[in-house]
């Protein structure tokens, strides 16, 4: 469990340092510090909720309800198979 928290990390780290490469500058205030940091952070932190939600939204109707949750149960149910 702990090796896949630090990849998941690193992963996080270099979406981070991938959106820093991509523009250094993001607030355009002439230097590279921790604000351009915290802009990429944010940006991150935002397309991973955006990605979450959609990968959440099993019924495909715009929103994470318990109708999603009904899905995931009758897929599961119907997936498994009684014991002969």
């Amino acid at each position: 469990m702990g090796t896949l928290l630090v990849l998941l990390l690193v992963v996080v780290g270099g979406w981070v340092a991938w959106k820093l490469y991509k523009k250094p500058d993001a607030n355009d205030d002439g230097k590279i510090d921790h604000n351009d940091a915290l802009v990429a952070v944010k940006e991150v932190a935002e397309d991973i909720k955006v990605k979450a939600a959609s990968v959440a939204d099993v019924n495909k109707d715009g929103k994470v309800d318990l109708g999603d949750v009904k899905a995931v149960a009758a897929k599961v149910k119907k997936g498994r198979k009684k014991k002969v």
